[in-house]
C-alpha cells in the first residue's frame, strides 16, 4: 500500500471512530440543554395531563389552557371533575392562571395548585364565546400549523411556558414531517413568532434557519 493511501485509510478509520463519539457528545449536550430548560419552563403537553389541586385535595383533571387575546400567555385553566367525584355535586370549573402555581412531581409529572386565598369558578361563569375561545385553546394550537417566512408549514408539537408568569417562551415544532420514525423537533423562541389577523402563527425566519434541536 502506498504511503498516501495508507495515511488516507488511517484517517478514514479515525473519522469512523470519532463520528459516534461526536454524535454521543451532541446527544449529551441536547439532553443537558433539555434538563436545564425543563427546570426553567413547563410544557403544555405535561400540564394537559396534570391535575388541578387546592391546599387540601384534587379538584379535577386539567382539561385545557386558554391563552390571552394576544396569544402570549396563559390566562385561564379549565379543569374537569372525573367520576366518581362528579357524582357528589362537584362541578367542572376554571381558574385564572395568576391564581395557580406549578407543582412538579416525580419524573415529568406536573400539577397546578390553586393558591390558598384564591377560588375556582364554575365553567358557565367564564365570559368567553365559543368563537372567541376557539383560537385561544392550547389543545387546538398544539397539533396545528405554523407558517415560516419561506411559506413552508410545520406542525406545532408543544408549547413551553414560563411557570411563574404563564408567558410563552418557545414553540416546539416538528421539522421533518415526512419522516415516519425519526423526529426532528426544534425549539423556536416566542420572540420570533407572531399571531396574524387570521389566527395563523407566523415565524420571521424560514424553516431552514438553524433552530435549536429539542429532545424529549
Amino acid at each position: 500500500m502506498k504511503r498516501n493511501t495508507f495515511i488516507a485509510a488511517g484517517l478514514g478509520v479515525a473519522a469512523m471512530i470519532a463520528a459516534p463519539v461526536s454524535a454521543q457528545q451532541t446527544d449529551m449536550q441536547a439532553w443537558q440543554q433539555w434538563q436545564r430548560s425543563n427546570n426553567e419552563t413547563v410544557s403544555a403537553e405535561r400540564m394537559m395531563t396534570g391535575d388541578v389541586t387546592n391546599a387540601f385535595n384534587m379538584l379535577g383533571n386539567v382539561e385545557d389552557l386558554i391563552l390571552n387575546e394576544r396569544g402570549t400567555q396563559i390566562e385561564y385553566v379549565l379543569y374537569e371533575v372525573p367520576y366518581p367525584y362528579s357524582a357528589f355535586g362537584s362541578e367542572d370549573g376554571f381558574v385564572r392562571w395568576d391564581n395557580v402555581a406549578v407543582e412538579r412531581g416525580f419524573g415529568t409529572g406536573v400539577d397546578l395548585r390553586i393558591d390558598n386565598e384564591a377560588s375556582s369558578e364554575a365553567k358557565d361563569r367564564l365570559q368567553l364565546t365559543r368563537k372567541e375561545a376557539r383560537g385561544r385553546l392550547v389543545s387546538r394550537i398544539v397539533g396545528g400549523d405554523m407558517m415560516f417566512a419561506d411559506g413552508s408549514m410545520r406542525e406545532i408539537d408543544d408549547i413551553l411556558f414560563d411557570p411563574a408568569s404563564g408567558l410563552i417562551t418557545h414553540f416546539v415544532v416538528e421539522m421533518s414531517e415526512d419522516s415516519l420514525f425519526d423526529e426532528d423537533t426544534r425549539r423556536i423562541p416566542a420572540s420570533m413568532v407572531s399571531l396574524d389577523a387570521n389566527g395563523r402563527w407566523m415565524v420571521s425566519q424560514p424553516a431552514a434557519y438553524e433552530w435549536e434541536v429539542w429532545v424529549y
